[in-house]
């Protein structure tokens, strides 16, 4: 794909970055072509034994920075392996995933140094911009190319590439790193037939050619290493690097993205700030009544293009289009975590049409997405191409592809568990529609037997607890013991600071309350609560905002409040009584 980009499109822009940054303002934006990219990254392959040794594995903890992609390439190149790693992982977390594949050197950030070196991450350990030089920053030379070769003669470049080492057989091309959400995080290795087919899949979702792309995701996960360097190289896409998520609203005005993939976090916080800004005038708010009814009306249909878009959303669309700096997106993308239906439904009535994408890392990328038009509420599209899937006896989702991880590193018994005879079992419980599409509904882990045997939903309890109590997240971890059941761990939302509720803070009865009602079978043994929020920095929430409860029962076990008996909800902490319905 390297080779083809910069002989077909070498004067296509390939990547920009920031030059100058005063405060959140970015001053001035360098952009390199693919020609002058595929310069920089020979340059970079052929000074590897000399910046980074010889060692086969090369670890990267780095934030948003255009000298990542150019590393990541000029290691594939030169037929060793990348090992990008989470910044939001605890230094336990990073020390184990660099031990499991005995990366021989860990190149770190600007932002990511002190804390490598303070605590010894790793023994040989080197910065990025040392082995990087982006062109006309920190006193390297504005001169992307040398002075005797010619705009867009690539043969200097190609004849270099045919000298580098070729990849041995089997040799992986990336370790990806798990998000550790159902327990601790895994090294996931990725070949290269593997990550070819899954760019393929993207290839072939994406509408348009030489697409534009703002790099802001986590650096290490799946989808940001996929889509803004490896689907970017296929569609000789254009890639900006900004400040990450400090600088991202600034950024995107910058960038102008034809192409956004954007968790349902980011896009729930986007639009409660369109929201506060248009209740501010009265034409504002017949905008958004406007947008609210269709957005009705298309849930009632319970299809994207299910009901008529009025010009009162019409133009609220536009407004927040052209303010966000997405009005040349066009294809926006939702991924890393569930798409709630109403959220997918005030986008699609606003005018910013989102395609619902399911995935695992174990697959490189992409399960399934959403179509452009017609697609479902609640569905996360139909496979994408090169996946098959089907539904196991217990209703768990399995999938099989080319382009499956080919082992977990260092744990062939968790491999075995995982992958069966060619099938990826994702722990995901879904069904298909008769369209094809398919729709998630909880995880394997969340059935949980009660002592008769019975299956209990632990997101129906869930979903009862916040239909009662409001703005609270519940986390559920499984109980060590012989019969089975679960612990929740339960956080409600207002608090900046967080602390666990004093056991005479009137809460507790209410939780046992709920719990007694919709957990009559006592699956639920025993229950924390808290203010606030869990925190990544204690590995308590994984790098795409999700809960670990794993984690979390770790950390927090001695806040429980056990329960007695689910007939009397009576707590062993505090004497907490409560009374049934």
């Amino acid at each position: 794909m390297f080779e083809e980009v910069l002989v077909r499109h070498p004067e296509r822009p390939a990547l920009s970055y920031p030059v100058g940054r005063g405060g959140r303002t970015v001053r001035d934006w360098r952009m390199l072509t693919w020609h002058e990219v595929g310069q920089l990254v020979v340059d970079v392959a052929e000074r590897l034994p000399l910046t980074v040794g010889d060692g086969r594995t090369i670890a990267v903890l780095a934030d948003t920075d255009a000298r990542y992609p150019v590393l990541e390439l000029a290691v594939g190149l030169a037929g060793r392996t990348v090992q990008p790693l989470y910044v939001s992982a605890t230094d336990d977390e990073l020390r184990a995933a660099l031990a499991i594949t005995g990366a021989e050197v860990l190149v770190v950030g600007q932002s990511q140094s002190a804390r490598a070196h303070a605590g010894r991450l790793h023994a040989r350990i080197v910065e990025l911009d040392g082995v990087v030089a982006l062109p006309g920053v920190n006193g390297a030379a504005h001169a992307a190319l040398p002075a005797d070769v010619e705009p867009f003669d690539g043969r200097q470049v190609r004849a270099r590439l045919a000298r580098l080492p070729s990849r041995a057989d089997g040799a992986p091309v990336l370790y990806l790193q798990s998000t550790g959400t159902t327990g601790p995080a895994r090294v996931i290795e990725i070949g290269e037939a593997a990550l070819v087919s899954a760019v393929r899949a993207v290839e072939r979702e994406a509408s348009h050619r030489f697409p534009r792309f703002l790099s802001f995701l986590p650096t290490a996960h799946v989808s940001e290493r996929l889509l803004t360097l490896y689907a970017s190289l296929a569609l000789a896409g254009h890639t900006f690097h900004g400040g990450g998520p400090a600088t991202l609203a600034d950024d995107l005005r910058a960038c102008r993205p034809t192409v956004l993939l954007a968790p349902p976090l980011l896009l729930e916080a986007m639009r409660d700030e369109a929201i506060a800004g248009a209740r501010a005038s009265a034409l504002g708010r017949r905008l958004l009544e406007s947008v609210a009814n269709t957005a009705d009306a298309l849930l009632a249909s319970g299809v994207t293009n299910g009901a008529r878009r009025p010009l009162g959303a019409r133009l609220f669309g536009r407004m927040l289009r052209r303010s966000a700096g997405l009005d040349q997106v066009r294809d926006a993308v939702a991924g890393t975590a569930p798409l709630p239906a109403k959220l997918h439904a005030w986008y699609e009535a606003a005018g910013i049409p989102l395609r619902d994408v399911y995935g695992q890392t174990e697959l490189t990328g992409a399960t399934s997405i959403a179509p452009a038009r017609g697609a479902s509420f609640g569905a996360v599209g139909a496979p994408v191409a090169g996946v098959e899937i089907r539904i196991a006896p217990d209703g768990e989702l399995l999938v099989r592809a080319e382009s499956a991880f080919t082992r977990y590193v260092g744990d062939p018994v968790a491999t075995a568990r995982v992958l069966v005879d060619g099938w990826l079992r994702t722990g995901d419980r879904a069904r298909q529609l008769p369209s094809g599409e398919i729709v998630v509904v909880g995880r394997v882990q969340a059935l949980v037997a009660a002592r008769d045997g019975t299956p209990v939903d632990t997101t129906k309890i869930a979903a009862r607890l916040r239909d009662v109590l409001g703005d609270c997240t519940a986390v559920f971890a499984p109980v060590a013991a012989c019969d089975g059941g679960v612990h929740l761990y339960l956080t409600f939302a207002g608090s900046t600071a967080f602390r666990p509720l004093a056991v005479d803070d009137g809460r507790w009865s209410e939780v046992a309350t709920v719990v007694a009602v919709a957990d009559p079978r006592g699956v639920v043994r025993g229950w924390a609560l808290y203010d606030g929020a869990f925190a990544q920095a204690t590995g308590e929430v994984g790098p795409t905002g999700k809960p670990r409860a794993w984690r979390i029962h770790e950390l927090r076990a001695s806040d429980l409040h056990l329960r007695r008996s689910p007939s009397r909800d009576q707590m062993t902490a505090g004497e907490v009584v409560t009374a049934n319905y």
